[in-house]
């Protein structure tokens, strides 16, 4: 069995760390967005099991 030499297309860039910081800022902005989207939906669930209306579950949730 022949060992492959994973690195062998592996190329620095000058820009890569730049990419990463920008991938990072990204990640982190969306993280709020996503905390208060699955707080939303649990809400409509919870409401919209009591009420059996789906508009409604939305109106007091949102």
């Amino acid at each position: 069995m022949a060992i492959t030499n994973w690195l062998k297309g592996f190329k620095l860039d000058i820009h890569t760390p730049g990419t990463g910081f920008a991938l990072m800022v990204l990640a982190l902005t969306q993280v709020p967005v996503a905390i208060k989207t699955s707080a939303e939906i649990y809400c409509m669930e919870k409401v919209g099991v009591r009420t059996g209306s789906f508009i409604a579950a939305v109106k007091e949730c949102n």
